[in-house]
């Protein structure tokens, strides 16, 4: 990451161009050609831009490269096949001669090449992968305070707190993973937020337990004082609170790796600190570390050392995250590992919630509480709001933090809830019955905006949940009561519904109207896409002199999701379509006046329009059916300005 004050484009080229050649650098310094699960991000305030970009180095299988050129010192890794369900997890470079220190033990899989004890990616979970339970969603949250300085100066200390806050999150990142008993983290995604007087760092993945690395270790607390009585006890008591959590972690994601009859001895490190470990300071000595006996393999802990106040708030915040309830889980990625029986029920929702800080006394640790307790909150409310279609997974989880005014935090989030049957997989419940359709027909009715004469053949698609449909939508809220936020969803939900797609026949009477179907993964579970459409890229502003009128904050960005739903539902009914697949919500920026009773709001959506039809239906489709796009007979109104 780097923070730049320029204005001129060729500049900012030169920094972008930079940025990447580091990537390839690092790409090339791990033995890999290529760069998988790349993406780039800025961060806008003032006069300052951050500039990020990550990605996960690879090994392409040269089959599927057109030029088949190689670097030649990758020529030996690529000879022989990569075994299934472990090839992805070997190490790319020479053991002899690594690039950094790492603990590598041979494939828990395969026995013949080796592995790291960790893996850190920004790409989803292979489909070949071999996984071990089930994964979830762990998310790393960081905040800190920066002076207000103008231009050049500004910049500086921005960049001198990057490196010290990709440390941390990366702290935090590796103790939840362990704390959860897992040694994988895919589809990471970091973001670095600047504002006025603060910055925030917001990083989430999905955590699983490949089966192909080594059982992850412990955690280990040790103290700095340790002829202080009361303050070992403490410590004592920590450490027992942190296995009973992993213990309890490993009951709730099933995580039961198979005991392995043998030892499996790691390669030598040309270092003489081999054990993995953790540390807020680097003041100690390598006599000290010697006095910790942790040996390798299954056994082998890291060591929070707890040296001063932060480190104390650090292990805290461990303890603090609290499981989804029973029969949720929430992944990052397109789908939870683990999770194989999935059903058509889906249910996209996109929340934003806004809260502003208080200046009083406002520290690092008050910060930090504030964050982390906004995004806990926020995701208990989607887990209220979603609790009838439990057992269910929220899926492809985006989070995005803004800070739009000063000691003004915004968070977004979007996903998608998909429901799994425990007993049955997904063939055996492709078959809708009679009750369900006409339910479906008489739940379409009454979320129309305004009523239609519209008329679709028996082959139309039916809608996967309109029972469920009425909490699609948008939930937006600022610290209302928690009644207040949930009736504020189920009003909304018939204007999200108000743009249908139909085929039409020339005369019907009993219809059944398919709601245009919104998700941000790339396909639909149950259902093949037959045709793509295009892109939808749609930027919309609104803006109110009214806000306590329409409901406050909370109100105003809510109505105004809703009518970006139902916009987006109308273009792609509008093209032919009847889905929108990779939805994404690039921009939410949102600014207030509460004095002048003023507010707007710009957000920018995108997405992949399509035609889908279930497979359930593809037996009673003999040929592709022909497409009719129908107009709607009248337009949304629009919101008072």
């Amino acid at each position: 990451m780097s923070s730049v004050y320029r204005n001129e484009p060729e500049t900012r080229d030169a920094w972008w161009a930079e940025i990447r050649q580091e990537i390839k650098s690092h790409a090339k310094a791990l033995g890999c050609h290529a760069v998988v699960g790349y993406s780039e991000s800025t961060s806008i305030c003032e006069e300052v831009c951050i500039l990020s970009a990550s990605g996960t180095a690879a090994v392409l299988n040269p089959r599927f490269l057109q030029d088949g050129t190689m670097e030649g010192c990758l020529e030996q890794r690529i000879e022989e096949a990569s075994p299934p369900g472990c090839g992805f997890c070997h190490i790319p470079y020479d053991e002899l001669n690594m690039p950094f220190p790492a603990h590598l033990t041979y494939c828990y899989n395969c026995r013949k090449q080796k592995v790291p004890d960790v893996l850190f990616t920004t790409i989803d979970l292979p489909v070949e992968a071999i996984v071990i339970g089930k994964g979830c969603l762990i998310q790393a949250r960081l905040c800190r305070l920066k002076k207000k300085a103008q231009a050049e100066a500004n910049a500086t200390s921005i960049s001198n707190l990057l490196p010290f806050m990709e440390y941390e999150v990366h702290t935090q990142l590796m103790n939840k993973l362990k704390l959860r008993g897992m040694n994988a983290l895919f589809g990471l995604r970091i973001q670095i937020t600047v504002g006025e007087n603060m910055l925030m760092g917001l990083a989430s993945a999905t955590g699983v337990y490949l089966a192909a690395l080594p059982t992850p270790g412990g955690i280990q607390i040790a103290g700095k004082t340790p002829n202080d009585g009361t303050y070992e006890q403490h410590i004592s008591h920590m450490q027992k609170k942190i296995n009973d959590t992993i213990a309890k972690n490993k009951e709730l994601y099933e995580i039961n790796p198979p005991e392995l009859p043998e030892e499996i001895i790691g390669s030598p490190i040309p270092e003489p600190r081999q054990r993995s470990r953790l540390l807020r300071s680097q003041s100690e000595s390598s006599d000290e570390v010697t006095e910790l006996d942790l040996s390798h393999g299954k056994k082998d802990a890291f060591v929070l050392e707890i040296d001063d106040t932060d480190a104390m708030e650090d292990v805290h915040s461990l303890l603090t995250d609290v499981p989804p309830p029973s029969g949720f889980y929430s992944c990052n990625t397109e789908i939870m590992p683990g999770i194989n029986n999935w059903t058509p029920e889906i249910q996209m929702f996109t929340a934003v919630r806004v809260s502003r800080l208080s200046n009083i006394n406002l520290t690092n640790q008050t910060l930090n509480k504030n964050f982390n307790d906004l995004c806990e909150n926020l995701l208990k409310s989607l887990y209220f709001k979603l609790r009838s279609m439990v057992p269910c997974c929220l899926c492809h989880v985006n989070f995005t933090v803004a800070l739009p005014e000063d000691e003004l935090v915004q968070i977004a989030v979007t996903a998608v809830a998909i429901t799994f049957d425990k007993n049955q997989a997904l063939q055996a419940n492709k078959a809708p019955t009679e009750k369900s359709q006409q339910r479906a027909s008489t739940d379409n009715e009454e979320q129309l905006q305004f009523p239609l004469e519209l008329c679709s053949d028996p082959l139309a698609s039916q809608p996967f949940s309109p029972a469920k449909e009425a909490l699609e939508g948008a939930s937006s809220h600022t610290g209302i009561p928690a009644a207040q936020r949930a009736a504020s969803l189920d009003k909304a939900s018939p204007l999200t519904e108000g743009y249908l797609r139909h085929r039409s026949v020339p005369s019907c009477t009993n219809s059944t109207v398919s709601v245009v179907k919104m998700t941000p993964l790339s396909f639909l579970p149950g259902a093949k896409i037959t045709k793509y459409l295009g892109i939808i890229n749609m930027f919309f502003i609104r803006e109110t002199t009214s806000l306590r009128e329409e409901g406050g904050v909370s109100g105003f960005l809510h109505a105004f999701i809703a009518e970006v739903f139902a916009m987006v539902r109308a273009h792609v009914a509008a093209l032919g379509g009847n889905a929108v697949v990779s939805y994404i919500m690039k921009q939410c920026v949102f600014m207030e006046n509460p004095n002048k009773n003023q507010a707007q709001c710009l957000i920018n959506v995108s997405g992949d329009a399509v035609i889908f039809v279930r497979e359930s239906e593809l037996e009673m489709l003999p040929v592709q059916p022909s497409t009719v796009v129908s107009q709607p007979t009248s337009s949304a109104g629009d919101v008072t300005t």
